[in-house]
């Protein structure tokens, strides 16, 4: 079916650039902008996360990985 080979192959291509993924969202190696730009993105981040509890959509939210970033737990 083809809607399975286009996941298999998206699934496929989130895998292998998964450590890429943790690595920018966690803001290592080539990511990293600075102690004062990271902590910036941290702070943005903290605020959609806390936002999202608040409303309590964060069980519905659907987390499409295999392996890497995994944020909403």
């Amino acid at each position: 079916m083809m809607t399975d080979n286009i996941l298999e192959q998206q699934i496929q291509y989130y895998c292998a650039r998964a450590n890429e993924y943790d690595e920018w969202f966690y803001r290592k190696g080539r990511y990293d902008r600075g102690a004062q730009n990271n902590q910036r993105w941290f702070n943005e981040v903290a605020v959609i996360k806390n936002t999202l509890h608040q409303i309590g959509v964060v069980n519905d939210i659907l987390e499409c990985k295999d392996s890497g970033l995994i944020l909403w737990k």
